[in-house]
């Protein structure tokens, strides 16, 4: 027997927890499909697929002030922005709770980054397993799959008019308590079958392909418009300013940056370490698939694949990845 609860059930769960706690979820504006905070579930995009954007978003939005600082008194006050209340976010695909753990690591190693460890701490997963597949997809290469519910708090699994629940976590079961649930019988559907993509051992062969000539090929196509950064889950660059507004009071903001523009790693004096367009393309690629396995423990890659449906000039990380893998087959065995 399963704990299950019908559609209809669903729809007044959250309907109720609305009322204490902000909900953001899949919606559809102007023809993408984002996360954000709806105003009735009947905004709410049920089976959206992989969302044009992840949900970092909500963690890590593309532009937000981290605090002000003013003055009072003849003394200066920092005031951090908080969040006023508790939220839900549902609807994100088992690689979408992958991509919230991958960013965990960074943001939450000591010392925290604050803002995001809050929305963390007060914002419970509701996950809705994947009916379908896309072309794109090989979560199940990173360690995932589409019934995953290992980085979600409570999983939903579409079967016999309504979803089998899955609660994966005290926060999860708490949250379960107002929904009305069900004893069923109903059989669990089988998963969706994914494409998988040749990770193992990648980061041991990455170090070899470093010099290939294949970066430079590569970047003659890329025309950098960071998108591919933008939608990744698991993308976590950033660029800090300081704006001053009325009275005097200034904002720190953070704004989402990508390791592939042209001045984000540029130093005191002007100087550049990655001048070429090739050198910052393959930063991004050894970030996922050397730099932050050897820094963090997780190649930063969840398999969503929302970066081969973005990119304007067709490059896929899949053939990326098996590129690397037969450039770097050819280095073991001293083939020209």
């Amino acid at each position: 027997m399963a704990k299950f609860i019908s559609k209809t059930d669903l729809l007044a769960w959250l309907e109720g927890l609305m009322k204490e706690r902000t909900l953001a979820a899949p919606i559809k504006e102007e023809g993408v499909t984002r996360f954000a905070p709806v105003k009735k579930v009947a905004d709410i995009v049920m089976d959206p697929g992989a969302t044009d954007f992840s949900p970092k978003d909500w963690f890590f939005p593309p532009s937000e002030t981290l605090f002000t600082v003013s003055k009072a008194d003849g003394k200066t006050v920092i005031t951090p922005r908080t969040m006023e209340k508790e939220a839900i976010l549902f609807g994100l695909h088992p690689c979408d709770g992958l991509g919230v753990a991958l960013m965990d690591l960074p943001f939450l190693a000591e010392p925290a980054d604050a803002s995001y460890a809050e929305k963390r701490e007060k914002t419970t997963l509701v996950g809705l397993a994947c009916r379908q597949s896309r072309p794109e997809c090989f979560c199940t290469s990173l360690g995932s799959n589409p019934f995953d519910a290992t980085y979600l708090d409570v999983l939903l699994i579409e079967a016999g008019g309504g979803y089998i629940v899955q609660s994966k976590t005290e926060k999860g079961q708490k949250l379960l308590a107002s929904a009305k649930l069900t004893e069923s019988n109903v059989e669990t559907p089988a998963p969706p079958a994914v494409n998988t993509v040749p990770v193992e051992g990648l980061v041991a062969i990455a170090p070899h392909v470093f010099n290939d000539a294949f970066w430079t090929r590569l970047a003659d196509r890329c025309i950098h418009c960071n998108m591919c950064a933008f939608v990744c889950p698991a993308c976590y660059c950033f660029d800090i300013r300081d704006y001053v507004g009325k009275g005097g009071v200034v904002e720190r903001v953070r704004s989402w940056e990508s390791c592939q523009a042209a001045g984000f790693t540029k130093i005191a004096g002007g100087y550049t370490p990655r001048p070429t367009k090739a050198a910052r393309l393959r930063q991004r690629f050894y970030h996922k698939f050397l730099y932050m396995p050897k820094q963090l423990g997780s190649i930063g890659c969840t398999g969503c694949g929302r970066c081969v449906r973005v990119c304007p000039v067709n490059i896929d990380i899949r053939e990326i990845i098996t590129t690397m893998q037969k450039i770097g087959a050819k280095v073991a065995v001293g083939a020209p």
